[in-house]
């Protein structure tokens, strides 16, 4: 067998989109200005085109759980590119706010509002301590919002050095015409650029406050999750794609391991794709010609893989099914047919799926259920043992 095994399009769709990717600059319009960033914004697009790649070779030689880690660093990637191309504001978040004294740093925020500080949009306290909501870099002078907008990310991103060390080893590193207090200071400002803003948690802040995850919070949660469980040596990890028995199916070929990993590859190349094509939208605009071609593609890879339901896309009536057998609040599971047909639920009342390698199984096997009536075709059912 080879990865391609009753993959159908998607493998075709891969390509065709990381090849988009990776050829970004083929559609600037000539004679048109370009800004420095549309260059760095096509660059991190190609690297994330090559992270992909990487996971469809590892995927293509059975090294499914390694290739799942190469996609968690492509799935970061990408969450950081919606923030580098097109937020308009960040957060910073600080402690030493005790809750009887929120009112008061209230009204201190809303002073420098009033005076020094315009670019404060907003600001609201949590258990993570006080957030506040702080525009990005403008063209005019009053910093309300007005004229080209550059993502403080853009600049942020630079500000983090993962190869300086901490500072506690600064004095045992060689560091040649390097004074000590120089790096002592860059190896803390780069680890606090870190815990500020490129924390997983600080990132998802950050892209609720600009508005880039509608309606997918939860979405990228579970997959950061999922994915997570390959990147860190848990146990359940391994035998989630090769299975419990000794031995395993290690190094053997998988069906469900090597469509999943094609449809990570087709869903975060289209929606880097798509951001890119926003953010050309947008002061300082860029010209882009046959746009409309990379478009098409975009739409035909993504109606292949909708059923994966991921960075857009819709439920299928297998969550649909899955959902109405969920007891809500706290109450216990109902048994017998549920109360509300599970074909007419709104797509936002569609509970979002907790493990996707076990979900993509499920989807390749139909049911009837005896004592609902319920029942699920699968579009491409498969015969196999796995379940």
């Amino acid at each position: 067998m080879t990865q391609n095994d009753d993959h159908g399009t998607l493998p075709t769709h891969a390509d065709q989109l990381l090849m988009r990717l990776d050829t970004l600059n083929r559609h600037g319009v000539l004679g048109r200005a370009e800004h420095m960033q549309h260059m760095d914004y096509r660059k991190r697009a190609s690297q994330l085109a090559d992270h992909l790649r990487a996971a469809l070779v590892l995927s293509g030689a059975g090294h499914y759980a390694s290739a799942l880690v190469v996609v968690r660093a492509a799935l970061e990637h990408h969450l950081m590119d919606r923030l580098i191309l097109l937020s308009r504001s960040y957060v910073e978040t600080y402690g030493g706010i005790k809750k009887e004294g929120v009112e008061a740093e209230y009204a201190r925020l809303a002073k420098l509002q009033a005076t020094s500080r315009p670019d404060f949009a907003r600001w609201w306290w949590d258990d993570s301590g006080m957030n506040v909501v702080i525009r990005g870099l403008h063209s005019d002078k009053s910093k309300k919002g007005r004229g080209t907008i550059i993502s403080p990310y853009y600049f942020r991103i630079d500000d983090f050095d993962p190869f300086v060390g901490p500072k506690k080893h600064v004095a045992k590193l060689a560091a040649p015409f390097w004074e000590r207090a120089h790096r002592e200071d860059w190896a803390n400002e780069s680890a606090a650029a870190w815990r500020r803003y490129f924390m997983y948690d600080k990132i998802r802040k950050a892209l609720d406050v600009n508005r880039l995850l509608p309606g997918m919070g939860v979405h990228i949660d579970v997959h950061y999750g999922f994915l997570s469980g390959f990147a860190h040596p848990s146990k359940r990890g391994y035998e989630a794609i090769y299975g419990r028995n000794c031995p395993d199916r290690m190094g053997s070929f998988d069906h469900y391991a090597s469509e999943l990993i094609f449809l990570y590859a087709i869903t975060i190349a289209a929606a880097e794709v798509e951001i890119y094509g926003r953010m050309t939208r947008r002061p300082p605009r860029l010209g882009l010609a046959g746009w409309e071609d990379v478009e098409a593609d975009v739409r035909e890879a993504r109606l292949a893989s909708s059923y994966f339901w991921f960075l857009g896309d819709g439920p299928t009536m297998l969550d649909r099914i899955d959902t109405v057998h969920t007891p809500p609040g706290r109450t216990k599971p109902r048994w017998g047919r549920p109360p509300t047909d599970p074909a007419t639920l709104p797509p936002a009342r569609v509970r979002y799926y907790a493990d996707p390698l076990k979900r993509l199984v499920s989807l390749h096997h139909g049911f009837q259920e005896i004592s609902t009536g319920l029942y699920f075709q699968s579009p491409f059912e498969r015969q196999d043992g796995r379940r």
